[in-house]
């Protein structure tokens, strides 16, 4: 089992859920996140911390088989070519229970 977390803009999350929901991810967790960075300054080329960006953040809970399919639609959905399109993270799940009956495993999908 994978879990994928994006941080994405807030101005394309509409578009995300849409797609999410054509390839039949109808179920994730998203959160209103801000962010900061280490940008260049033209006067010296200078480092400086920037201001705090507003940016959604969406966890989807997945098998090994979709995760591609599904990171390849999130970039799709939320790409403007800018800088500060976002960024995704996968990572892998050791177990997975449900607490309300205790089904684990894909099963808990």
């Amino acid at each position: 089992m994978i879990k994928i977390e994006a941080i994405i803009r807030s101005s394309k999350f509409s578009e995300l859920q849409e797609t999410l929901a054509k390839i039949n991810v109808p179920t994730f967790s998203s959160y209103q996140v801000h962010i900061s960075g280490i940008h260049k300054v033209h006067e010296g080329w200078r480092n400086k911390t920037s201001d705090l960006i507003p940016k959604v953040k969406v966890e989807i809970l997945c098998t090994d088989e979709n995760e591609e399919k599904i990171v390849e639609a999130i970039q799709k959905a939320t790409t403007t070519g800018e800088k500060g399109d976002g960024v995704i993270f996968t990572y892998n799940i050791d177990k997975l229970v449900k607490i309300r009956n205790g089904v684990s495993g894909i099963e808990a999908l």
